[in-house]
């Protein structure tokens, strides 16, 4: 269970298929923690990384913990801080970031990004914790009848009807879940995962 307070909102999320924690103090943390687990372009995510040291505007020492660092399926490593759009101007992190990668340049990291509430949609982390959770859920007998279902669709179909033609229930919600998260499967307008939302096969 998260700590609460009114500065902090602390706890972890749990890869079980990774059989690793992760920690975050705060909801936005949480979330992008979920979009990234379940993100096929992510390779590994680093929580609670060692602080970098650089010099600050003033020649100072100075040191800064990054939220994260994501290394992507394509080799590029990311360092990440995750704020409130509206605190972004205040902490100053854009400068942070900036002197940090004047100084240390791609030992640090490839990219660095400020991650905000634009970028954390709830829909986005609701999908996240479904895909993480039907991924644990795995059944290769409903990933072969959704996928048999998914190739014969031409158009949009609304989920509660494809998981009905499947005959098996529950198993068959988890296998569409895990073929959206493969891109094998779009829905309808970005809709969050649901019976209720529409999917088809996805275009080439």
């Amino acid at each position: 269970m998260p700590l609460r307070s009114t500065a902090s909102y602390r706890g972890t999320v749990v890869d079980h298929a990774l059989n690793r924690e992760f920690v975050y103090e705060s909801k936005l943390e949480r979330g992008f923690i979920y979009i990234s687990l379940a993100s096929g372009l992510v390779e590994d995510y680093l929580d609670q990384p060692p602080p970098v040291e650089y010099s600050d505007e003033n020649g100072r020492l100075a040191m800064h913990t990054f939220d994260a660092f994501v290394d992507l399926v394509d080799g590029t490593r990311a360092a990440v801080d995750v704020k409130p759009k509206g605190k972004v101007v205040k902490s100053g992190i854009v400068q942070v970031q900036r002197l940090i990668e004047q100084q240390h340049g791609k030992s640090v990291a490839d990219v660095y990004r400020i991650r905000t509430e634009d970028h954390i949609h709830p829909d986005d982390v609701a999908d996240a914790k479904l895909l993480l959770r039907a991924r644990r859920l795995l059944c290769e007998k409903a990933d072969t009848v959704v996928a048999g279902l998914a190739a014969s669709l031409h158009g949009w179909c609304r989920l509660r009807d494809l998981v009905a033609a499947s005959g098996i229930g529950g198993d068959a919600f988890n296998a569409i879940v895990r073929l959206i998260g493969m891109g094998g499967l779009e829905v309808w307008d970005h809709a969050r995962i649901s019976y209720e939302c529409f999917v088809r096969r996805a275009r080439a």
